[in-house]
């Protein structure tokens, strides 16, 4: 499922939900279409498994059971104990992963972290003001923030734009790391990167 499509499902989809009988949905505003969980409100806890894509939005969103498609979430924290088979994709003023994304890692916050419980099995695209890597990553990573942190394995390439870039102690990159940072990159004596480091010349005016 693409981002905009999957969007566009969940902006409908939920207007359905808020709009739908009371037979059809439960008092926390959650609705079922075939395996597919829909469900809203102030605060969101999902505790049962869902055997297709769960679309969630609230201002407290905890998904505290098992996924098997896709995620889709949006909240004021939005936190993932649990695995999901396919791919995440979150927006929020914090999100904390912990749990294992079957395929690739989508989001955008405040504040983001790869939790060092959680892992990715795809690629991650995040984007945010404070972004933390700690779990591993099987596939390439992409990062644009304030503070980006890296403090676990990658398999791939990293490409990094930020005003600040560290490398943890328990950094591990297999691929090349790319960067254009505003500070010098903060690198510490144990991080690893096996494809070499090259710094990127500043970008302006989007050339």
């Amino acid at each position: 499922m693409t981002p905009r499509l999957t969007l566009a499902l969940f902006g409908a989809l939920l207007a359905l939900t808020l709009a739908t009988p009371a037979a059809a949905t439960d008092a926390a505003g959650r609705a079922t279409l075939g395996g597919d969980v829909f469900v809203a409100g102030h605060e969101v806890r999902v505790a049962e498994p869902v055997q297709g894509d769960l679309f969630a939005t609230g201002g407290d969103v905890d998904v505290d059971a098992a996924v098997a498609g896709d995620l889709l979430a949006m909240g004021g924290k939005v936190r993932l104990r649990h695995d999901v088979g396919l791919t995440v994709y979150a927006a929020g003023g914090q999100l904390q992963i912990e749990g294992t994304v079957g395929r690739n890692l989508r989001v955008a916050g405040g504040q983001v972290e790869l939790d060092e419980t959680g892992q990715v099995m795809g690629n991650v695209s995040a984007a945010g003001g404070q972004l933390r890597l700690s779990g591993p990553v099987r596939g390439h990573v992409q990062m644009a923030g304030g503070d980006v942190l890296i403090d676990g394995p990658v398999a791939g390439d990293v490409t990094v734009a930020a005003g600040q870039l560290t490398l943890g102690p328990r950094a591990r990159v297999d691929g090349r790391l790319r960067y254009r940072t505003g500070d010098d990159l903060k690198r510490h004596p144990d991080a690893q990167v096996a494809g070499g480091i090259e710094r990127l010349l500043p970008s302006f005016g989007g050339r």
